[in-house]
């Protein structure tokens, strides 16, 4: 009798011991349950808001903060702050960034649900598992003022950007200062090497900001500029009297990325973050709140802009240009300060 009762007492005794254990596990599954999440928006505020509105919808119990800065800012942050960055989520952030070699392991290998539906040239192809996905598509194009040259004169290629008769009437971005004025400088490199730069420079005025270039070339300041198709495609909506032109030489196809920050506070919120933006909806927000052009072939790029099928592309190769970058623009700097 006494061992028959000793054995049930070491029953009830493993069945207690079984019963806390899964209790301290939901406890524990209680407690991580995500709560916060810290995004470092290098893309318009006004987009991290939306999207973060409607991820809100979603999951309302997730508080969500917004860093605004621009990427290199951001960049240098993470950077800085490694190996314990206080950000979850880089959102819009140029792929040059997401694919340096020294920066790779910074972000996490997340296969989101919609990944089939997302080009492979649109997301990280070098890892077995992307790292980031395409935000948005800042194709550069040509701008040209329709009220200042005909349209026999207009420029069709980077090559024609270095003709003598557009001397002073072009207006471009300092590649020193400007991330979407350094895609165009590495680009012009891709195609030409060394031969089309100085003479680009010898016809252009450049300023600090590339976001002023579609402005003057509208006010009629320049009759030429360069600049990502959105903004083209933005102030053609305003009335302006400008057209953006695809160069027949090319195109770099260029995306910027968002990823999830590797050892970030908030990790089970940054993937339910990194859900929701590869969706279709949240790629609607990109396109209705900014015009940009999106990886998703079901929402059309940019008003008055052509299909992606339509437009000439070439290689844009983004840790090639992060290799070259101190070296060009340099060279760049030295042209324009002789």
């Amino acid at each position: 009798m006494e061992e028959n009762m000793r054995k049930v007492l070491a029953v009830l005794f493993i069945a207690l011991v079984a019963c806390s254990m899964i209790f301290a596990q939901a406890a524990t599954e209680t407690e991580k349950a995500p709560t916060e999440l810290v995004i470092w928006a290098a893309c318009q505020e006004k987009e991290a808001q939306n999207l973060v509105a409607a991820f809100n919808e979603i999951h309302p119990e997730i508080k969500v903060s917004i860093i605004r800065a621009g990427a290199s800012e951001l960049n240098n942050r993470l950077v800085a702050e490694w190996p314990s960055p206080s950000g979850d989520i880089m959102l819009g952030a140029s792929q040059e960034i997401f694919d340096a070699p020294d920066q790779v392991e910074m972000f996490v290998p997340y296969r989101v649900a919609n990944d089939a539906n997302i080009p492979a040239n649109l997301k990280d192809s070098k890892s077995e598992v992307p790292r980031y996905y395409s935000f948005s598509m800042p194709i550069q194009v040509l701008l040209v003022n329709t009220d200042m040259l005909k349209e026999e004169d207009y420029p069709k290629t980077w090559w024609d950007l270095g003709d003598p008769k557009y001397k002073g009437k072009i207006i471009l971005g300092n590649p020193a200062l400007s991330g979407g004025a350094y895609a165009q400088l590495y680009m012009m490199w891709k195609l030409y090497g060394y031969d089309l730069i100085p003479k680009v420079a010898a016809n252009a005025t450049y300023v600090p900001s590339s976001s002023t270039v579609t402005e003057s070339v509208t006010r009629g300041e320049y009759a030429i500029g360069a600049n990502p198709e959105y903004n083209v495609s933005s102030a053609m909506k305003k009335g302006a009297h400008i057209i953006a032109i695809y160069p027949e030489d090319g195109t770099g196809l260029r995306t910027d990325g968002s990823g999830i920050i590797k050892n970030g506070p908030n990790l089970a919120a940054a993937k339910l973050f990194m859900e929701f933006l590869t969706t279709e909806q949240a790629y609607k927000i990109i396109r209705e709140t900014a015009g940009r052009r999106v990886p998703l072939e079901s929402i059309p790029g940019p008003d008055f802009m052509p299909s992606l099928s339509e437009i000439k592309f070439f290689e844009y190769d983004a840790v090639e240009a992060g290799d070259v970058r101190d070296e060009l623009t340099e060279y760049f700097t030295n042209l324009i300060v002789q």
